[in-house]
This record gives structure tokens, C-alpha cells and sequence, in this order.
């Protein structure tokens, strides 16, 4: 068994796919599995740290509007296209398998055109366009959201929600993981976390929310690299109140479902990180990145808000004082707590990741 899986640009299509080759190869111990991503994009750092083989391949990003860039983006993606329908008539897969990014469409479009069976995940509650067009021509599509479904073919359409990382959610208790993390193992635990880059816009509302958070509560802000030092600048006058103020650039494997598990709450974007949030059942502050493609990230946490397991916060209008009114108000209501935990833990799919793997094996030991 031979399985390309592909995604790139973002960690919310990179984690998937990784999640994604991961059940593959627990099922199929003896598979080969290889990822397809840009040779300039995150993936080409991050999925060869987590020991999986790695293709390269050009990539380019075509914007929603046509502009001067748009002629160089469309060469490299004509480029990327050809790289990846030689590396498959190398390679011959038996499935390909792919989690978003301009790099997934080319390799995907290529797997089409030489009869590989192929399979496509749609991981938000907005549609990709890159999608929308690969779905007529690919074997199986699978959503994380059933809002989407109408915008495919039903015949072919099957949920199974996101991909995550297996571990993601940790066994762990509370107080455990704190003093995995070296915090203070028994204090209100709020979590911010703005993706795998950080989020700059978010975390400059965070640095303005702290002094107004309630006093014996600590955070654990993941702020993204680029960000940590000038974070950890600005903090130091702004903690005085709290226990404990924990900048990390990242969480890495081991520390991200500590970190989850250690969390009373949560602040987060709203991409795929809401389905590691809800696959551990944490009451939500979602802030959607505004210029997401299609807002998608406003209807993922509409999707969430409608069950009961966040509250919506649009960056527009989210001031310093509402976001420290929110944290606050559920720090002191243990019910409210409890109510937004379960219905968070209500959509989570825990085993998404296997089933997206259970139906590429299938589709392709038919194919045979």
C-alpha cells in the first residue's frame, strides 16, 4: 500500500494530513506513506520534524483578486502541478489524500488525471473554493461540518469531522498536566492560543485584557515565535495581578494536550484548533481571524455557538474590557462552565483521523 497525503501553507491543512498518515500507518503498519507539500511552505519544517517523509514541490498562491501577482502564482501552480504528476508516476500511489492548500489542489488534480483514486477533506463549515472545484472529479469527500454538506456531491460526501493528532487529548488530569507545564497546579487555568503562527492582532488585545482578568487566575499564551519576545517585553508590567503570566512561543506535540488539558478556558481562533478544543471539551472565547477566505472561521464558531460550547467574539468590535468581562463572568460561574464543556465535547470527533483513513484504504483496495 502506497498513500501520498498532501496539504500545505497553514497548520490547520499541515496537522490533518499528519494526522491523517498517522492512522494510515496504524492500520497499515507496512504502508508507504509520503507527504506532498511546498518546498517553501511550514510543511517542509514541520513534517519532516515529525519523521515522515517529505516531498517538495513548488507552490503558488493565487489571491481572491486578480492583481499583478496573480501571473507568477499561476506559473508556479502549473509548475507545482507537473512536479507532482512526475513524483506520482514515480511514486504510483494507490490513494492520495488531500487537507487543503494550493499545493493539495495540484497534486490532487494530477492524481485525477492518472485514474489515482483520491480523497479531500473540507475542514471548515465554509467551503474551499479549491474544493468546490475538485469535487466532481475526486472519489470521496470529507467534511467537518454538516452546514457544508449541500455543497457537495451527496453521493460521494461522507462527515467525519477534522483530523487530529492522535494524543491530542490527553489522559491526564488537570493538575497533572499544570505541573507538566511548570504552573501552578491549582489555579483558574486560561488558555490563548492563535494557531501554530500566533495571532499578532490577538495577542495585542491580551496584552491590554491582563490587568483586567481577575486576580489568582493565571494564562498560558501561546503567541507565536515571531511574537514571544516583544510579548514577554510588554508583560512584565502587566502581570502584577495574576499568579502567573506564561508566554510560549509554541506548544509543541507533548505540551499542546497538556496545555488543553490544563485549560479552564479558552481563547482561540476558530480554524482547525476548534477541533482539537472540542475533541477535549473546552468552554470557548472564539475570535475568528477576520480576513480568513470566506469568513470561514466566523461560520466554525457559529457552529460551535449554536451547540452551546463558545461564544463568538468578532475581532471588529472585541475591546480589552469585553474579552476580561467574558474570561471573568466564567471564571466565577462553574455551571455555565460545565454546560459549555459538554456541549463543546458534543461535537468533537475524536476519531476523525481513522475514519478519513479507514475510507482512502477502502477506496483504494477497490480500485485495485
Amino acid at each position: 500500500m502506497k498513500v501520498i497525503v498532501t496539504g500545505g501553507v497553514t497548520g490547520g491543512h499541515i496537522y490533518p494530513a499528519l494526522a491523517v498518515a498517522e492512522a494510515v500507518r496504524k492500520l497499515v503498519p507496512e504502508a508507504a506513506v509520503i507527504f506532498v507539500g511546498g518546498r517553501a511552505g511550514l510543511e517542509a519544517r514541520i513534517v519532516p520534524r515529525s519523521g515522515m517523509a517529505f516531498h517538495g514541490i513548488t507552490s503558488g498562491r493565487i489571491r481572491k483578486l486578480l492583481t499583478l501577482s496573480t501571473i507568477p502564482a499561476l506559473v508556479s501552480g502549473w509548475r507545482g502541478y507537473r512536479e507532482a504528476g512526475s513524483f506520482l508516476q514515480s511514486f504510483r500511489p494507490n490513494v492520495v489524500i488531500g487537507t487543503g492548500g494550493y499545493v493539495a489542489s495540484a497534486t490532487i488534480e494530477a492524481a485525477v488525471n492518472f485514474d489515482i483514486p483520491t480523497v479531500i477533506l473540507e475542514p471548515n463549515a465554509a467551503s474551499g473554493r479549491m474544493n468546490r472545484l475538485l469535487a466532481p472529479k475526486v472519489t470521496r469527500i470529507c467534511i467537518a461540518y454538516e452546514e457544508n454538506r449541500s455543497d457537495f456531491p451527496p453521493d460521494k460526501t461522507l462527515l467525519t469531522g477534522v483530523p487530529i493528532r492522535e494524543g491530542i487529548v490527553s489522559r491526564s488530569s488537570p493538575t497533572e498536566a499544570r505541573q507538566g507545564l511548570g504552573v501552578n497546579p491549582d489555579a483558574f487555568t486560561l488558555l490563548i492560543a492563535g494557531g501554530s503562527q500566533g495571532a499578532q492582532s490577538l495577542n495585542e488585545i491580551v496584552m491590554d485584557t491582563l490587568p483586567l482578568l481577575s486576580p489568582g487566575m493565571q494564562v498560558l499564551h501561546q503567541t507565536g515565535e515571531a511574537h514571544l519576545d516583544e510579548i514577554r517585553s510588554r508583560a512584565n508590567s502587566a502581570t502584577e495581578r495574576l499568579i502567573r503570566y506564561e508566554p510560549r512561543a509554541y506548544f509543541d506535540g507533548e505540551q499542546m494536550p497538556m496545555a488543553y488539558r490544563a485549560a479552564d478556558i479558552i481563547v482561540c481562533r476558530c480554524g482547525t484548533t476548534l477541533a482539537e478544543v472540542t475533541a477535549n471539551g473546552i468552554p470557548a472565547l472564539m475570535v475568528p481571524l477576520p480576513s480568513a477566505y470566506a469568513d470561514h472561521q466566523t461560520a466554525n464558531a457559529r457552529a460551535v455557538e449554536r451547540a452551546g460550547g463558545g461564544v463568538l467574539l468578532p475581532q471588529a468590535s472585541l475591546t480589552p474590557r469585553q474579552l476580561a468581562d467574558e474570561v471573568n463572568a466564567l471564571a466565577a460561574d462553574t455551571a455555565r462552565r460545565d454546560h459549555m464543556a459538554a456541549a463543546s465535547r458534543s461535537l468533537g470527533r475524536p476519531d476523525a483521523a481513522r475514519k478519513v483513513a479507514e475510507i482512502a484504504l477502502e477506496i483504494a483496495r477497490s480500485h485495485e
